[in-house]
């Protein structure tokens, strides 16, 4: 599941999915019945230059997260996140929304996969 600005987190998430074997579905466009019918999530954002403590990809994400995901249980649900943005435009708030992701699935009981140092 992804959102995007620009295109670029869309086409991230092509990738990802072609080397996954998964389907790519903009999270504005998702249903609360299938994500939940879903052991495993691959979730991405762009972090548009909001600097904001919330809503920081200005995608459907901000309106998901805060709507939606309080709403439906997936709990134990495996994630991974990953995030695109611009280092050179916005450096103080790179990758904020793939953060954003990353504490708000947490906080709902998800496993998160995949770290890097």
């Amino acid at each position: 599941y992804y959102s995007t600005q620009t295109g670029n987190t869309e086409t991230v998430a092509g990738y990802i999915s072609e080397a996954a074997g998964v389907d790519i579905v903009d999270i504005g466009d998702a249903a609360d019945d299938e994500i939940t019918a879903l052991d495993s999530i691959i979730v991405g954002a762009p972090t548009w230059h909001t600097d904001q403590e919330e809503e920081r990809s200005g995608t459907e994400w901000d309106t998901w997260l805060y709507s939606t995901l309080p709403n439906i249980d997936v709990s134990g649900k495996n994630v991974a996140v990953f995030g695109v943005g611009d280092q050179a435009s916005y450096a103080e708030y790179y990758c904020d929304a793939a953060g954003e992701l990353y504490d708000l699935f947490e906080a709902a009981g998800c496993k998160m996969m995949g770290f890097t140092s």
